[in-house]
């Protein structure tokens, strides 16, 4: 536009600058457009592939595969269970009961073992909307990706092949759920939690991804499983850790004991916050339950070298450090540092907290 109005098209040769001009910038726009249309595409192609995850037609009923009879038993008196009133299709228990002399009483239904939940606190609740990973902060969510690769590199250095591995306290988070289709389908998976809406959402989730894991859900509380003694060779732990220390004394390991094998191992993500800072506060006011050592970092690291006789490996993903309010990772999350830790510990001792300093 300068050129035309300086010139005026004088002389062939400022016209012929200027269709150059056009042509140059003609071609510049061509290859945006054809940048942009590729962008849209993609997007076109997710949003189907979206949609279809929700009208997906489940391809089987999942229940409780028959392999895990063997290692059920009471949780009170670690006596066998009598099964009865089975609906089985193919390997699958849909339904039925599971009875103890001693008066224990669970039932399958719609695949789920629902057990006794124990008492629960007023300040619990099922997040049924997932909320724990919507409000996550963009560098958050980057570091749980980075925890999950951790983790998996771990798992896949492991032999599992037939080891029961146990992931419990999914009201928070779930691992399976994300990275069960890049996990060893020749292992035997627990997935539980206290509220049976909670284990039928990630259930439900988990079908439509028609694996051929072999996986059980349980909705019980923690210490309540009924499963065998000593059954678990691995224990997933997403944060269960300080979930279970919002309304008690300890870590989720203190609930989960009797379940480990001696040989057991665990891996795991842990959240922490800065000592004494205002989310400590805000997370006592919401969660006046809240154990002293919860989202303590250091602590949580002597707790592991006093509870396991080996820790094979720890690290740091990073530290958030946020900078406004929209970056709140959770409710009680006031702008500050929260830190992300992974571990990998094996060999169970099973000490427990009265005998921390």
């Amino acid at each position: 536009m300068s050129l035309r109005r300086l010139s005026n098209f004088d002389s062939k040769k400022e016209l012929m600058d200027y269709i150059d001009i056009l042509n140059h910038q003609k071609k510049n726009m061509l290859l945006e457009k054809k940048e942009v249309d590729s962008i849209i595409n993609a997007i076109k192609n997710e949003i189907a592939s979206a949609t279809g995850k929700h009208n997906s037609v489940e391809k089987r009923k999942y229940g409780v595969p028959l392999v895990f009879l063997r290692y059920f038993a009471c949780p009170k008196c670690q006596s066998e269970l009598s099964v009865r009133n089975c609906n089985i299709e193919k390997d699958h228990i849909l339904s039925g009961d599971l009875i103890c002399a001693c008066g224990f009483k669970a039932e399958i239904k719609n695949g789920i073992l629902i057990g006794d939940s124990g008492k629960i606190s007023k300040y619990d609740w099922p997040d049924l909307e997932r909320n724990c990973y919507r409000l996550m902060n963009p560098t958050l969510v980057s570091y749980m990706h980075r925890a999950y690769h951790w983790m998996l590199e771990k798992l896949r250095q492991k032999n599992l092949k037939g080891k029961v591995i146990l992931e419990d306290f999914i009201n928070n988070y779930c691992f399976c759920q994300t990275n069960f289709e890049l996990m060893d389908k020749d292992a035997l998976y627990i997935v539980t939690d206290k509220y049976p809406e909670i284990v039928a959402v990630y259930k439900g989730l988990i079908d439509k991804l028609s694996l051929e894991h072999r996986i059980i859900y349980i909705a019980s509380a923690s210490n309540m499983l009924p499963l065998k003694h000593g059954c678990v060779d691995l224990y997933i732990d997403l944060d269960s850790a300080n979930e279970y220390a919002l309304y008690n004394n300890g870590y989720s390991y203190e609930a989960l004991k009797n379940y480990f094998s001696k040989d057991a191992s665990a891996i795991g993500l842990f959240f922490s916050f800065k000592p004494k800072s205002s989310s400590f506060a805000e997370l006592h006011r919401q969660f006046p339950e809240a154990w002293e050592k919860s989202y303590d970092i250091a602590y949580f690291r002597h707790y592991l070298r006093k509870t396991w006789s080996h820790i094979l490996d720890e690290e740091t993903i990073g530290k958030v450090a946020d900078l406004n309010q929209e970056e709140a990772a959770y409710s009680y999350h006031i702008p500050g540092e929260v830190g992300v830790d992974v571990y990998h510990v094996q060999g169970f001792i099973g000490q427990d907290n009265s005998g921390l300093s």
